[in-house]
């Protein structure tokens, strides 16, 4: 349809950024993460923020 992407990124990042293990923003920082749209990465991190940090509680 044409539409432009707020974000441009790896699968990988995104499942970082999913994860918990690091932000838009930092992916951003580091060049993972291109803007398409001015603050899009912020908006990002407020969309994906939880309360709690992700963990595993399975020991091997």
């Amino acid at each position: 349809d044409g539409a432009t992407p707020d974000l441009r990124l790896d699968v990988a990042d995104l499942g970082a950024a999913y994860l918990g293990g690091a932000s838009f923003s930092l992916l951003r920082a580091g060049g993972r993460v291109e803007e398409c749209t001015p603050a899009a990465a912020a908006r990002a991190d407020a969309l994906f923020r939880t309360e709690r940090a992700p963990y595993c509680a399975t020991t091997f």
